[in-house]
């Protein structure tokens, strides 16, 4: 009885999760009472209920390869920021507040003055999102200047907006000094690939710090997702000159670097593209398939859109060569045909010759039997039919088939090699146009003598 009511407890809860229909239980020796939640895979890592089956809860959480998390530490400091009026830039600390890849309780807003960062950061949104929770603010020393060694006292990462490439070696040693594990800095629209390598060669140079440089086009008004990007190197400055990237976009980008183990030492550029690149395709595909946006980075600095378009010159390249091919296949098809067409012609052709022969031959067979009877009966001739018929069957096959041209139409004249009977042959066509003629004005006559004789 309990077991009964067990399995009817069992189906429906499995039911009620959206567990795909029970086939057949599978038993668990070790404990007789299992947990139906547990045998349902509920948890994520329970017994399946129908063997060889995966659940729809399990197909449901397989998706990309997770990232390998970078250790960002618990505090986290951005400057750069906070210094406009025309927009709050809380956007980068929502990101960093909602991010799974961070785990920080502070996150410190570095500007020239607080108060007016304050005001800047001191939304609605921000108080019940939970971001007013772990934020402070932290005023320069001199505006727009570079956070000191004592600033950074207690950072984890840096995330450096807007620098220009003679502030990094000051911000690399204050960050050394400090002992700061990460710095993310992001360089806008750098004038030269020189000033992008001094700028890498300063970080790297700073003992203990893990670095991620980021060169971007200028960078305009728009949301997060409204422009396709494109991973390049830092140093492709030139690149920068026809393009933008739109803001929200370029700091969800910042924020993923400084959260991906992949972006550690890497000197990388981000700049939008149009959708005809194929970067737009390859990120749609992405998205399609349920990747995350640090899956996404992650797969995009490490060159998945390079590998992409090889890919597509690989499969263009071979659907070519398929064509070809196919077009070489169809050559020789059609070839074979016309070679078939050809020998289906040539063996009508046979077989209409072979039948005239016989029909020629049966032909002159009756024609030699009439003359051995016309022969035999005049004491003409002693033979028997079959051997006059033998001893006369080539001139009979000719006699025949003159009889089969005459009856055609056909001239005969290249069958006799003997001038009399061409002469014979001519006299006898001229004899029946004579004949006709005759007839004709018999019949012309006849039909006046009996108009006169109606006129009488």
């Amino acid at each position: 009885m309990l077991l009964i009511l067990l399995t009817l407890l069992f189906v429906t809860t499995a039911t009620s999760f959206g567990i795909p229909k029970v086939t057949r239980v599978v038993s668990h020796q070790r404990s007789p009472l299992v947990s139906p939640l547990y045998m349902a895979g509920i948890d994520g890592g329970g017994l399946n209920i129908v063997e060889d089956e995966v659940s729809i809860l399990d197909a449901a959480t397989m998706g990309p390869k997770p990232v390998a998390v970078r250790n960002s530490g618990s505090t986290v400091l951005v400057c750069g920021l906070l210094k406009t009026k025309e927009r709050t830039d809380q956007t980068t600390f929502d990101f960093l507040k909602e991010n799974p890849s961070f785990a920080f309780s502070k996150i410190v807003a570095f500007c020239n003055d607080a108060a007016f960062a304050k005001k800047r950061l001191t939304s609605r949104s921000a108080r019940y999102s939970g971001l007013l929770d772990i934020l402070s603010f932290q005023e320069a020393a001199k505006p727009d200047c570079m956070p000191s060694k004592d600033d950074l006292v207690g950072v984890n990462s840096v995330i450096a907006y807007g620098v220009e490439a003679s502030e990094v070696k000051d911000l690399a040693k204050s960050a050394s000094e400090a002992k700061v594990g990460n710095v993310v800095v992001v360089m806008e629209k750098p004038e030269n690939a020189k000033k992008v390598k001094d700028a890498v060669s300063a970080l790297s140079k700073a003992g203990g710090v893990s670095f991620t440089v980021i060169t971007m086009p200028t960078i305009v008004d728009g949301a997060e997702g409204s422009t396709p990007y494109r991973v390049g190197e830092a140093t492709d400055v030139e690149s920068f000159a026809d393009c933008t990237i739109p803001r929200d976009e370029a700091l969800r980008l910042i924020t993923e670097c400084l959260g991906l183990e992949s972006a550690v030492g890497k000197a990388v550029s981000f700049r939008g593209v149009s959708t005809e690149n194929k970067s737009y395709e390859y990120l749609k595909s992405l998205r399609s398939k349920g990747y995350t946006r640090s899956q996404e980075v992650e797969n995009m600095i490490m060159g998945g859109v390079e590998k992409y378009e090889s890919a597509v010159v690989e499969k263009e390249q071979k659907e070519e060569e398929v064509a070809k091919v196919q077009e070489v296949k169809k050559v020789e098809i059609s070839k074979s045909r016309e070679q078939e067409i050809k020998d289906l012609m040539a063996k009508a052709k046979a077989e209409s010759a072979e039948f005239e022969r016989k029909q020629i031959e049966t032909d002159a067979r009756e024609i030699l039997a009439r003359e051995w009877r016309e022969q035999y009966f005049s004491r003409n001739t002693s033979l028997k039919e079959d051997d006059y018929i033998e001893e006369n069957m080539e001139r009979g096959m000719q006699d025949a088939l003159r009889m089969i041209k005459m009856m055609r139409g056909e001239s005969t004249s290249d069958m006799d090699d003997d001038d009399e009977l061409r002469d014979w042959e001519k006299e006898q066509i001229a004899e029946a146009e004579e004949a006709e003629k005759k007839l004709a004005a018999a019949a012309a006559s006849s039909s006046d003598s009996n108009t006169d004789e109606k006129s009488e």
